[in-house]
């Protein structure tokens, strides 16, 4: 018994870590959209659902929190690569970005918790973490922008 342990571990971690490699050699995905693009047909969507949570009853209901939520982690991690707009590349390359990008990401988190518990407060406090990010960002980068 202890051997077929050992051999299935170890049969385990060899398929890990080949997975890890492979994921690594991986290619970063290709943009095919400007990050503004992105912002105004995806991001703004999701975080108006999630800030617009009132008093969600089914589960269907608490559904189309996750799933903003899911958006909004999702087109997180595409705005950290960046877009095909004139400075996207730039910015994508600026640390501060890089913040404000994991910010997002984080307070997308946040909410998807949130909506998972079906804890109405716990999504207004996340909508508020949401909102500081967003605001600074558009402050930085696409001033004007509310």
């Amino acid at each position: 018994m202890m051997i077929r342990q050992l051999l299935v571990l170890s049969v385990w971690r060899t398929l890990v870590g080949c997975m890890n490699r492979q994921a690594q050699e991986e290619e970063a995905p290709v943009p095919t959209m400007s990050v503004n693009d992105l912002m105004v047909a995806v991001v703004t969507p999701a975080t108006d659902t999630l800030w617009g949570i009132e008093d969600p009853q089914t589960d269907e209901d608490w559904q189309v929190f996750i799933d903003a939520a899911d958006v909004v982690i999702d087109a997180g991690k595409i705005i950290k690569v960046g877009g095909t707009g004139p400075n996207d590349t730039e910015w994508a390359s600026n640390p501060e970005w890089q913040a404000f990008a994991d910010r997002l990401i984080g307070a997308g988190v946040d909410a998807r918790a949130a909506a998972e518990n079906k804890d109405v407060e716990a999504m207004y406090t996340a909508g508020e973490v949401l909102y500081p990010p967003c605001e600074e960002c558009h402050i930085a980068y696409h001033p004007g922008v509310q």
